[in-house]
């Protein structure tokens, strides 16, 4: 128990300011060489599928899984994260509702898209169906009506390959 514990300053003789000065600059010296041997995080690529809407797949190539929060600030409220999540690596993680709301604006802009589609299909068949009418009125004179169901079907014929066409009708 006879210790000494006792703690004296040095004097203001036993320490000089480049002494001081040298001991800062070791410190920094120290820091810049530690921080040289850390280990770089690995960083993904942020992939479309995770960051927009229901994620699909985790950054690490895992499955989402839908998890319940049991923190006093958001109790009940659900959230994607990832199977591996325990491996201390960089995984997906979004709330549940706001995935949810993002994925349902989405689908609803597909539906404005394709419903424009479709105006526009419909605005198509109805100029052909009067360049059908227009074109019967002037083969009108025919005795047979040979020509005039040519024309019909021709422009039935168009009208369908105007509908089957990638990009037309309600075709995504």
């Amino acid at each position: 128990m006879g210790q000494d514990y006792s703690y004296s300053q040095p004097s203001s003789s036993e320490v000089s300011l480049t002494w001081l000065l040298q001991e800062e600059a070791d410190v920094y010296a120290d820091e810049a060489q530690s921080r040289l041997n850390l280990q770089v995080p690995v960083q993904y690529v942020p992939q479309p599928d995770v960051e927009e809407g229901i994620p699909k797949t985790c950054y690490c190539g895992g499955d989402p899984v839908v998890a319940t929060s049991y923190t006093p600030r958001y109790p009940g409220r659900r959230y994607f994260t990832c199977q591996n999540v325990d491996d201390d690596d960089c995984h997906v993680w979004k709330w549940w509702d706001v995935a949810v709301t993002e994925e349902l604006s989405d689908i609803q802009t597909q539906l404005r898209q394709l419903k424009d589609q479709g105006n526009e299909s419909e605005e198509k068949v109805v100029k052909l169906k009067e360049t059908v009418c227009e074109l019967a009125k002037k083969n009108s004179g025919v005795t047979t009506g040979f020509h005039l169901l040519c024309c019909l079907i021709g422009g039935l014929v168009i009208a369908l390959l105007l509908m089957c066409l990638p990009g037309a009708g309600s075709k995504a």
